[in-house]
């Protein structure tokens, strides 16, 4: 199970970094409102694997894709 969440921490944060340098380039634009609504959905999904909550609550899948 560790092995699995430190898996899906570092999902998480690869996804976080590419939504935040996609905002970085396309400030002031409609794709940065999608990727904003991305990065935030990310966000939440890693408070709960901190949380040891599983990452999508509608869902029964325990690991980030």
């Amino acid at each position: 199970m560790k092995n699995l969440k430190e898996k899906n921490i570092q999902r998480v944060l690869w996804h976080i970094k590419r939504h935040c340098k996609n905002i970085e380039h396309n400030y002031e634009n409609e794709l940065s409102k999608t990727e904003l609504f991305h990065l935030k959905s990310s966000i939440e999904i890693l408070d709960r694997i901190l949380n040891n909550e599983k990452p999508y609550p509608n869902l029964d899948r325990e690991e980030v894709f």
